[in-house]
């Protein structure tokens, strides 16, 4: 037992239970100990285990630690949790409400046209279409951000219920939806995990998306789309590039017959959406999902450059307004990701050999609104 404390004494049976407290002393109010790791083996091993035990120790206790180094001591600081105040979601269903109303006007105005009506859904009301689009888009958004607090819930972290952003009628009806994470992940391990989960989970809600949506799709011939574009001019025909991931599932779900054309249903188009927004999660810059991926992967300073990469994809790719967004905002902030409590300590090789998920979603994802 030491002679002297400088923090709570809770804290310091907790990391000298699992470290060698060299020193200790205060760094701008805040209690400092350079550490050694207890154990025989790989000390860099023992070290992450150990600070990831440490971090479960004092989260309950109203702590966090963070994990530095200098040279080739080990420094582990304390800092005080901010009151969690109590959880209120009136504000989380609120949004839901007004995007849920966004998304179903949008939906609306969309299956609201003679073609759908008149020729190929007769039988069909106008708000049933409108309404398997909004449950479409709200499964797609809504499972990508409860993927996050999945994960969040998981790794013991602190982070709110989604919050849904409505957009205008014609946007799609929402400009997605966010969760707030209250406090920083443990480790690399965990900023990959919390990055992954939600891209994970909405890319397969996309798929199962497409695949009703295709089935709901509709083939005519290319002389019925020239006479419908004569009869009926309101209505504006317009080529979408598919994703492979929806081409993929279409030639086993619903191939195009030869000389035949796809009209595609709401929830066909929902799917799209879908894509997209994965596909620009996925985009490793800033803090995007992708950016807290490649944050992960390759360190602090890797990821500013890998942040510009990032950035020259949207380009090239055709995602002009999200790059010049996302650049601004990278300005602001000095390009920087919100990093772990331990960014010294490596990505596992688990995580490693998931990276190439994360590529295969890129690829699989990618909607080039700008021929590459």
């Amino acid at each position: 037992m030491t002679a002297y404390r400088i923090s709570d004494p809770a804290v310091e049976d907790a990391i000298e239970r699992l470290f060698y407290v060299g020193d200790r002393y205060f760094d701008l109010n805040q209690p400092t100990y350079v550490v050694t790791p207890r154990g025989e083996g790989n000390q860099k091993r023992l070290l992450k285990k150990g600070f990831e035990q440490l971090v479960e120790d004092l989260r309950p206790l109203g702590y966090l630690p963070r994990l530095r180094r200098s040279f080739d001591r080990y420094y582990v600081t304390i800092m005080t949790k901010p009151p969690t105040p109590p959880q209120r979601y009136t504000r989380n269903l609120l949004l839901l409400a007004a995007t849920s109303g966004t998304i179903f006007i949008d939906g609306f105005l969309r299956s609201n046209n003679p073609i759908l009506t008149r020729i190929l859904m007769p039988d069909t009301p106008v708000f049933v279409n409108a309404l398997l689009f909004t449950l479409a888009i709200l499964g797609v958004f809504g499972l990508h951000e409860l993927g996050h607090k999945a994960m969040a819930l998981i790794r013991g972290i602190e982070a709110s219920m989604p919050y849904f952003i409505p957009a205008p009628p014609g946007l799609g009806g929402t400009f997605g939806a966010v969760i707030t994470q209250k406090e920083p992940p443990t480790n690399r391990d965990a900023l990959f995990d919390l990055g992954l989960s939600g891209p994970f989970i909405g890319f397969l809600a996309t798929a199962v998306v497409a695949v009703i949506g295709l089935r709901l799709s509709f083939f005519v011939s290319a002389d019925d789309v020239a006479f419908w574009m004569a009869q009926f001019p309101e209505v504006r025909f317009q080529s979408i590039p598919f994703p492979m991931l929806i081409e993929a599932i279409a030639k086993v779900v619903r191939p195009t017959p030869e000389g035949m054309v796809m009209i595609l249903h709401p929830v066909g188009f929902a799917a799209w959406v879908g894509s997209i927004v994965t596909f620009i999660n996925l985009i490793p810059s800033w803090q995007l999902d992708g950016g807290h991926i490649s944050r992960a992967l390759l360190g602090r300073a890797n990821h500013k450059i890998i942040s510009v990469a990032g950035i020259v994809l949207m380009l090239i790719s055709g995602y002009f307004i999200m790059a010049i967004m996302i650049a601004l905002l990278m300005m602001r902030t000095g390009g920087e990701s919100n990093g772990p409590l331990d960014d010294i300590s490596p990505l596992s090789l688990s995580r490693k050999l998931l990276t190439l998920v994360y590529l295969a979603m890129i690829i699989l994802t990618l909607v080039a609104l700008y021929p590459l």
